[in-house]
């Protein structure tokens, strides 16, 4: 007689199964990071689209960052006053480009390094008669002018010398400034005062500025054409929604909702948009603090890179930093400083792979490995963290491929040499005489399409659309190995692109279409659930089903001896 194989011995069977299928299955998951606490920081604006990317790729590790785009001043105050783990800011606390007006300074060691690079774009939303403009073209002394409240009207001729044949409105020019303290005001005052002192003094002597320093907090007292807005996010919605407006911030902010920003004409008189390359090329002449004894080690000097005449390059570049405790403090205990050391070492690595899609300048090699050093020396920094940095160190120093895989080295280069400089294309109306004094050794390199371009400005319809929200329109993280930013070469709209996917329209508001790569689809652990329910349902089912067959066949086969 044969008889039913019974629940109890079925059921530890399938169990047995399916913890022997979880297991390899959890082995083909995705590697997660180790358990870190929770930690915070608070700062630049400018950079926060790229801070935002970075905690939304460790998140999905496992690994929680919080970060508040409060602007550098409130960031810098809030690290000094050990209310944060960590600060981003554009400039330091000390030094002739750091703000008069902050007056927090940590009383505790900590460092400087630098994350990520990027340019100050001018974003606009302007009309040439019944059509939005997307290639408007300024001079730095149209710049300075406008930002200074000389020039008040869009048609003023140091405007309209820059456009030939466009039919720029009559009408007032709404300039939008930020009201909070900012790094990126902090540069941008900086560039006004080093470049154009006279008109620097003359908003000074409007507004009551100090015309001997840059300011973090943009003057705009009896400006009656100047608004004043919080944050990036604030000028960008401001501006967006506002005819006749410009202002300035990072590149990121206005290619995140599909706006123009203003092709800016550099020293070598060609007209250039912040774009990844031409930041990079611009900050090989950035000077950067040598002196490991000081605070504001690896902070930068961008004197040299206003006037650079190197055809490509973009003048208003510069780099954002963190700030980090160098010893333990009342906001940082050694468990938390493994967390920060972590995701310092993520920015640097990993992290400066999408950020030419974000609006974005990756770093060079050399600063990345400089700022490594500076992640050394915080408290708590853990040996998983160290070993990944010596890693790095010893592939880039034995010409093997790095385990940052960083787009702007190449295997077997000076870490100093720049891929993406390398690689930046010309303006086409720089011919072969024109390119080979910027060349040099890289002569034979392929410099990839025309940049920039000096054709007249092209118009398309207005947009209708109103910007109401950016949080999510510049911030989200881009997965570069299935999006590509599809950027416009004259106006330096963009919008990331998935294959097949048809193009939006120029100057309409189009947020980046941006998905983090562990949310895209299914993948391991979407596949390991699936596949464990499907195990749990059979645990469920089969015994009973089985049990019944074999019952049925037993009473048939007594029928049969019957």
């Amino acid at each position: 007689m044969i008889r039913p194989l019974s629940k109890r011995r079925t059921v530890p069977a399938v169990l047995g199964i399916l913890l022997s299928l979880g297991m390899v299955l959890a082995g083909l998951a995705p590697a997660q990071a180790a358990n870190y606490l929770r930690i915070g920081g608070s700062g630049s604006s400018w950079a926060g689209n790229a801070l935002q990317d970075w905690i939304a790729r460790v998140g999905a590790q496992g690994v929680t960052v919080d970060y508040e785009n409060k602007g550098s001043s409130t960031g810098r105050k809030e690290f000094a006053d050990q209310m944060k783990q960590f600060a981003v800011s554009e400039i330091p606390y000390t030094g002739d480009t750091a703000d008069p007006r902050d007056n927090s300074m940590p009383g505790f060691a900590y460092g400087m390094l630098p994350v990520v690079a990027g340019g100050t774009a001018f974003m606009y939303n302007l009309k040439a008669g019944s059509s939005r403009m997307t290639s408007l073209k300024l001079s730095q002394p149209a710049i300075a002018k406008v930002f200074t409240g000389q020039v008040t009207r869009w048609n003023d001729p140091i405007i309209t010398a820059d456009n030939p044949g466009v039919a720029l409105p009559d009408a007032t020019i709404n300039v939008v400034v930020r009201s909070d303290g900012s790094g990126a005001t902090a540069q941008f005052t900086l560039w006004l005062l080093r470049q154009y002192p006279a008109d620097y003094a003359k908003l000074c002597a409007v507004t009551g500025c100090d015309p001997q320093h840059a300011t973090s907090f943009y003057p705009t007292q009896g400006l009656k054409n100047f608004v004043a807005q919080n944050g990036s996010q604030g000028v960008t919605t401001y501006s967006a929604n506002n005819q006749f407006t410009i202002n300035y911030d990072e590149y990121s902010y206005a290619q995140g909702i599909g706006f123009p920003v203003a092709q800016v004409k550099n020293a070598a008189g060609f007209y250039t948009l912040p774009t990844e390359h031409a930041v990079a090329v611009a900050l090989t002449q950035a000077s950067i603090n040598q002196d490991k004894g000081s605070a504001n080690y690896l902070s930068q000097d961008l004197s040299k890179v206003y006037g650079y005449k190197d055809p490509r390059t973009y003048p208003m570049s510069a780099y954002s930093y963190m700030i980090v405790p160098t010893q333990a403090t009342n906001a940082l205990n050694p468990a938390q400083g493994a967390t920060l050391g972590f995701f310092a070492n993520y920015a640097l690595c990993e992290g400066q792979r999408p950020m030419g899609q974000l609006g974005y300048s990756p770093l060079p090699m050399n600063l990345v490995l400089a700022g490594m050093e500076q992640i050394r020396k915080i408290p708590g920094v853990d040996q998983d963290t160290i070993r990944k940095m010596d890693q790095t160190r010893d592939s880039v120093s034995g010409g093997s491929a790095p385990a940052c895989n960083n787009p702007t080295f190449k295997p077997g280069d000076s870490p100093s040499a720049n891929q993406l400089v390398r690689s930046a294309p010309f303006d086409k109306a720089c011919d072969a005489a024109c390119q080979v004094p910027w060349r040099g050794a890289d002569a034979a390199v392929n410099q990839g399409p025309a940049g920039a371009t000096a054709a007249a400005g092209a118009e398309v319809p207005a947009g209708t659309a109103e910007v109401t929200d950016l949080a999510d329109a510049g911030a989200a993280a881009v997965d570069p190995a299935s999006e590509a930013a599809a950027c416009d070469p004259d106006s330096g709209t963009c919008t990331a692109v998935a294959a097949g996917a048809a193009s939006g329209v120029a100057g309409q508001l189009t947020p980046v279409t941006t998905t983090l790569a562990s949310s895209r689809g299914w993948g391991q652990p979407q596949n390991l659930l699936l596949i464990i329910g499907g195990l749990v349902g059979l645990l469920v089912l089969v015994p009973p089903l089985t049990a019944g067959a074999l019952a049925r066949r037993a009473r048939s086969k007594r029928g049969t001896k019957a």
